[in-house]
């Protein structure tokens, strides 16, 4: 009798933790990529981009001010919208031409995110440079049923505007 009571309360435990999990799902980890072609020298893209000091070539930037270039640096970023974000430079790789970092605070209106980390890699295409721009990040609201400024919709959509602004501008700066 206590083996049966036992067994039924293992299946019972072992559904109702099953059941929790599915009912409490959060939010899902989102993607954006983006790419453009610059009609540019690789090294002269790479001076731009790799400047973590200087978020200029992004045109909804106002101002950067950063305490270096090295791993582990901080900048912070101010908008055009006015939104502050603080962002870590976590990989800057000369040689395979990729620079990595990481948003460590925002305000959310410009970039309603959590857990963002953004790679720009540069690779030669005889005379012109490929820049891939790939940003990892879960939703602004990290509970369930977000309001829609921070839903995983406008989230994407605004992490797609800023990285999009930014390369098709870095194009114009590098093909003048």
């Amino acid at each position: 009798m206590i083996v049966r009571n036992l067994k039924f309360y293992a299946c019972f435990l072992f559904i109702f933790f099953i059941s929790f999990e599915i009912i409490s799902h959060g939010p899902s980890r989102q993607k954006v990529v983006e790419k453009v072609v610059i009609n540019a020298e690789l090294t002269k893209v790479w001076e731009i981009v790799s400047n973590f000091s200087d978020f200029s070539w992004n045109p909804l930037v106002v101002s950067t001010d950063s305490n270096g270039n090295e791993i582990g640096s901080l900048r912070k970023i101010k908008s055009k919208n006015g939104s502050n974000i603080s962002q870590s430079l976590e990989k800057l790789n000369e040689e395979k031409k990729m620079i990595s970092w990481r948003i460590k605070e925002t305000d959310q209106k410009l970039l309603p995110v959590n857990s963002y980390q953004a790679t720009l890699i540069l690779k030669d295409q005889g005379g012109k440079v490929e820049a891939t721009y790939k940003a990892g990040f879960y939703r602004g609201f990290m509970g369930n049923d977000p309001p829609d400024e921070l839903n995983d919709e406008n989230s994407k959509k605004k992490v797609k505007e800023f990285i999009s602004s930014a390369l098709q501008n870095l194009k114009t700066i590098l093909e003048k």
